[in-house]
């Protein structure tokens, strides 16, 4: 047994008791060091470098656990629903489930355990695929599996993401909405279809980002008027682009993020103080040329009610509700 638990790490940079019981009869020496607080433990038998772990964000544990659960299994089963979706790099708008998702055959079962949550819905080879050396529900059937069960902001944000084209060209789409809705009406029926194929119709290429998903969603359930989306502007020589523009009212709504502040990536380079002042000019451009101009943050473009009372502020009408579920 090596004096530190580096030294065994795997690329993974999980640690299985299981492993550690086989070469050396005992897998104490991993509990003492979660109990000095060396190693953190993730689920029963599996631990991982606590410093590595305090480094992670929650998408990369959350894919640590569904990796686990994974290799722990004892007969292989499918990842699927919201455990496919973080290995396909699909935004969980309130966070990931305490549980790891499989699916089985429908003669199998479904019968759970703590911690895995078992879908016995049954499954067919071209709705499964390899990600990251994981046997996974395909991009389509996840997106449609999630759209069946999730929350529909959740969903959306999730199959925003898997059309979206992104004008940069850095993040190409996952798949197209041709493609998810051959893979629905193939696995007609099912419980939540109805929901599935809504949030299909609903998804945009054009969001911006998980908050838009939601924002948008919102939006549609209060019946305002459906917004254009990355409606470009020219401000001081440059081409910018707003996250929705009502052309009748001829007004902007902009929801809002810390990321855009604090993320390096985003930030490039620049400082928060940077940042804000740009999106400072950026904003005064716009104002400039339309009528009304509003921002709010994800806690507003969750909330069904508090969006409501900010864009009747900005003068929109409300109808009915464009997101039909039945």
């Amino acid at each position: 047994m090596p004096n530190s638990p580096d030294d065994n790490i795997p690329p993974t940079g999980l640690l299985l008791a299981g492993d550690f019981r086989r070469a050396f009869d005992t897998d104490l020496r991993l509990r003492r060091h979660a109990a000095r607080g060396e190693l953190h433990r993730l689920a029963r038998g599996q631990y991982i470098d606590a410093t590595a772990w305090a480094a992670l964000n929650s998408d990369q544990r959350y894919a640590l656990r569904v990796r686990g659960a994974a290799d722990t299994r004892q007969t292989e089963l499918v990842i699927s629903h919201q455990s496919a979706a973080v290995l396909w790099g699909l935004p969980a708008l309130f966070g990931w489930p305490p549980e790891v998702h499989f699916l089985t055959e429908r003669t199998r079962g479904g019968r759970s355990t703590p911690g895995i949550r078992k879908h016995a819905t049954g499954l067919i080879l071209r709705d499964t695929a390899v990600e990251d050396g994981l046997l996974v529900t395909s991009i389509e059937r996840t997106v449609v599996d999630v759209a069946a069960t999730l929350d529909l902001k959740s969903a959306v944000a999730m199959a925003d993401r898997a059309i979206a084209v992104d004008r940069m060209g850095v993040i190409g789409p996952l798949t197209t909405r041709t493609r998810l809705i051959d893979t629905w009406e193939r696995m007609l029926p099912f419980r939540g279809s109805v929901r599935a194929r809504a949030v299909i119709d609903f998804a945009s290429t054009l969001s911006g980002s998980p908050n838009e998903s939601g924002s948008r969603v919102n939006v549609a359930l209060n019946g305002f008027p459906e917004p254009e989306l990355q409606h470009p502007f020219v401000v001081d020589g440059t081409t910018v682009f707003t996250d929705f523009y009502w052309v009748d009212e001829d007004s902007v709504g902009e929801a809002d993020g810390k990321r855009k502040y604090f993320d390096p990536v985003m930030l490039d380079g620049r400082t928060t103080a940077d940042a804000i002042y740009d999106e400072k000019r950026r904003e005064d451009g716009v104002r400039r040329q339309v009528h009304g101009f509003t921002r709010w943050d994800f806690r507003v473009g969750m909330s069904q009610g508090r969006l409501r009372t900010r864009l009747l502020q900005l003068g929109l009408s409300i109808g009915r509700p464009r997101l039909q579920l039945r």
